[in-house]
């Protein structure tokens, strides 16, 4: 990083976290420079007004200029890497909304038509925040805790997204005659106009469906070939790796509960809901009693809250606290 520079090491720190392969580590680093100093949180102020600015730069004669002064600079400057900043002027490195991050990453001097198909602004999250996005189609898209989403292609007549990890929910505007196609792992969920939830899982792909239809495909678990599904409002796909898909009804606004930032249970495992409340929070929860995960568990919690969450635990006397320190609480029985 840049320590006497907040905007160039902010402009380095955008160029890091847009990569998918951007490790935890990265992240806790990451969030120490935010609160190392206040002059860091306003260079990502800045960033932000910025990409509220922005828009068509790739037409821009004067950002052409400023891209090209850019590269002059860094060849000259050290401790920097080239590529990098590469990244950085020809893709305008922005923040977006509160801990989500763009990165256009494109080779220097390429064209849409000759830039590969896997190149393309990609947003990601870390653990415990959330952001949402417009697209250019006037869809949005709201990204969930420690998750990365791939703008892949938006010409012609298909608009292609891939989400890389985590979950995103989609509110699709309405083109016919332009799919909307989200690919996860090995499977394409394709709509038109709808609104629908992806969480990409390690061993596990799901999809909700809160209105419209959208249709499922990708390769059989059994290696039979490719199969489809067609999905209607108020159904979930499941994909579990290795094992037979399955269409089954939930409560479609439980499942998005998480974009007010809510988590509803209802009778769930402790042992699942630990699970799910872990994914929102860097304080890490652990059940050091195994005949704890078996008892059922019912109550909405903030996501990230995991001391209430405990409060509410020993409160009802379902658990207790055995150990704490700054990254794990460990639960065991009263």
């Amino acid at each position: 990083m840049s320590p006497g520079d907040p905007d160039s090491a902010a402009a380095e720190w955008f160029a890091r976290l847009g990569n998918e392969a951007v490790s935890a580590h990265d992240r806790e680093t990451f969030d120490q420079w935010i609160a190392a100093d206040a002059r860091h949180e306003a260079a990502w102020t800045r960033c932000q007004a910025l990409w509220g600015r922005l828009g068509g730069l790739d037409a821009d004669t004067a950002f052409a200029a400023l891209r090209a002064d850019a590269l002059g600079a860094a060849a000259t400057r050290g401790g920097m890497d080239r590529r990098a900043f590469g990244a950085i002027a020809a893709g305008a490195v922005l923040a977006v909304g509160a801990g989500g991050y763009l990165t256009w990453r494109s080779t220097l001097g390429a064209t849409q038509r000759d830039r590969p198909a896997d190149d393309g602004p990609t947003f990601t999250t870390a653990v415990g925040q959330q952001t949402a996005f417009r697209l250019e189609d006037g869809s949005m898209v709201t990204l969930g805790t420690d998750s990365a989403i791939r703008v892949n292609d938006w010409t012609g007549g298909v608009r292609r997204l891939s989400l890389l990890r985590g979950q995103a929910y989609f509110q699709v505007a309405k083109d016919k005659s332009r799919p909307f196609i989200v690919a996860a792992s090995n499977m394409r969920v394709t709509a038109v106009g709808t609104a629908f939830d992806v969480r990409l899982d390690p061993n596990r792909l799901s999809v909700t469906l809160v209105e419209g239809r959208v249709r499922i495909a990708g390769p059989a678990p059994r290696g039979n070939g490719d199969q489809m599904v067609e999905m209607s409002a108020g159904s979930q796909f499941i994909a579990p790796s290795g094992a037979d898909w399955r269409l089954v009804e939930v409560d479609a606004a439980r499942e998005v509960s998480w974009l007010q930032g809510r988590l509803v249970f209802d009778g769930e495992p402790l042992s699942t809901v630990v699970e799910e409340m872990n994914r929102f929070s860097r304080r890490k929860l652990r059940l050091a009693d195994g005949g704890l995960g078996a008892q059922p568990v019912s109550g909405v919690f903030k996501t990230g809250q995991v001391d209430a969450f405990v409060a509410a635990l020993e409160s009802y006397r379902l658990a207790k606290v055995g150990h704490a320190d700054e990254q794990r609480i460990d639960l065991v029985r009263y």
